[in-house]
């Protein structure tokens, strides 16, 4: 497990929703533009202090992404965080 921020007022819907909700990793969107994957955090802790460091602990939480660190993300230089290169599915913690 792998973790990523998302709004709160977009990621709870979804995710009390029927389907499962799914973090996009790196490819071409259906307009034909290309999408670098969201980011992910390797630690809940590491991406809970992207939170507070940015000011967006009100309104964004925490969410677990089924991936793998190593195998499923790309390193981002200067960059805490990585980037998603397959598409995987959040969870709530």
């Amino acid at each position: 497990m792998i973790y990523c921020i998302g709004l709160r007022m977009r990621y709870e819907p979804a995710l009390a929703g029927p389907t499962p909700t799914i973090k996009r990793g790196s490819g071409v969107d259906a307009d034909g533009r290309s999408y670098p994957g969201g980011w992910v955090w390797r630690s809940a802790g590491e991406a809970r202090r992207y939170l507070t460091a940015n000011g967006l602990a009100a309104t964004h939480d925490v969410y677990g992404v089924r991936a793998d660190w190593t195998r499923d993300t790309a390193p981002v230089p200067g960059e805490a965080g990585r980037r998603l290169v397959r598409d995987a599915e959040v969870v709530k913690l």
